[in-house]
């Protein structure tokens, strides 16, 4: 399979995601409307939220990670920076992208970076500032050819469509709880004489299957996570023609990452080039349990496929540093 067969299939995959969320959203609605006879006002209403949020998603939601993390634009007149941009406009080159993403750096002592934007011309690539001490030239040309991946291969596209349904999803979970919860406190004591209290243990039904569909929803999105990781490895060793380059700089986040990422959160957490949070899961060996709920794949895993080497091997070389 090519690259850019690779890149139409995650356009159709994102495509199907939205189909198959945005379809549950309206059945929530078609469920309501049934219920209680309103057609077409609960369809209506959930279907609205789902498209503000994959407007939202898509207009703003780069700029709302880029503040998350407070990044700011890399300065053209710092030696370091200016080497960033430099080596972000030769991977554009490499990687055949119209135009080279706009580029960013975070605060923050620890080594990562994270590509966001639902088309190149309105990409943009973050780096920590832990990243522009740590790694040399041919390591943050790694890193930069990954993140590079993403965008060529629409992964943020995938990856911001999701979130943004799943966020839709979250809105109707919270308020549905809130409003159930609060009718059927309000209703309780009247239930003999009150249609409310049906109305509350209504919605709190539609709150507990909101609330399991966000769950699966967030299953799917670590899966596509975790096997975008490899492709964009790939693609960068593609892309520099070396391979080690990325090793080396995935060997350096496994030692000197001990640390939390300050500004990192659950929401932003799945689009770093390794897991801000430092949660457990991500370094285990890999499993059942490890593969449902991971954002990421093992990074000895990750080190072992660029090197050619047996994963065992990696695991005891970097447990022993």
């Amino acid at each position: 399979m090519t690259f850019w067969e690779v890149q139409e299939r995650n356009v159709r995959k994102s495509i199907i995601l939205i189909a198959i969320f945005s379809l549950i959203m309206v059945s929530f609605g078609f469920l309501v409307d049934a219920i209680f006879n309103s057609f077409p006002v609960g369809m209506s209403i959930f279907s609205i939220i789902a498209l503000i949020q994959i407007l939202v998603g898509l207009s703003k939601g780069p700029e709302m990670v880029l503040k998350m993390v407070e990044a700011r634009p890399a300065n053209p007149e710092d030696f370091e920076e200016k080497q960033l941009i430099n080596i972000v406009e030769e991977m554009t080159i490499a990687s055949g992208l119209g135009q080279a993403p706009k580029v960013y750096v975070t605060e923050d002592e620890t080594i990562n970076a994270f590509a966001t934007g639902y088309k190149p011309e309105k990409s943009a690539i973050c780096v920590t500032t832990g990243l522009l001490k740590n790694l040399n030239r041919e390591e943050t040309e790694g890193v930069i050819g990954h993140e590079i991946s993403h965008i060529l291969h629409k992964d943020t596209l995938v990856m911001t469509l999701t979130s943004a349904i799943l966020g839709a999803v979250v809105i109707i979970q919270i308020l549905s709880w809130r409003a159930g919860l609060s009718m059927l406190r309000y209703s309780y004591p009247r239930r003999r004489k009150n249609s409310g209290l049906q109305i509350a243990l209504f919605l709190l039904f539609i709150a507990l299957l909101a609330t399991l569909f966000a769950f699966l929803g967030r299953i799917v999105l670590f899966a596509v996570s975790r096997s975008r990781e490899y492709l964009a490895d790939a693609t960068s060793a593609q892309l520099t023609r070396n391979p080690f380059a990325l090793a080396s700089a995935l060997r350096k986040i496994y030692r000197v990452n001990k640390k939390k990422m300050k500004k990192a959160n659950i929401a932003n957490a799945h689009l770093f080039i390794s897991d801000p949070l430092r949660r457990k899961i991500n370094e285990r060996k890999e499993g059942f349990f490890t593969n449902l709920f991971s954002t990421h794949p093992p990074i000895y895993k990750r080190i072992a496929l660029l090197e050619n080497k047996p994963p065992e091997i990696v695991l005891k070389e970097l447990e022993n540093l």
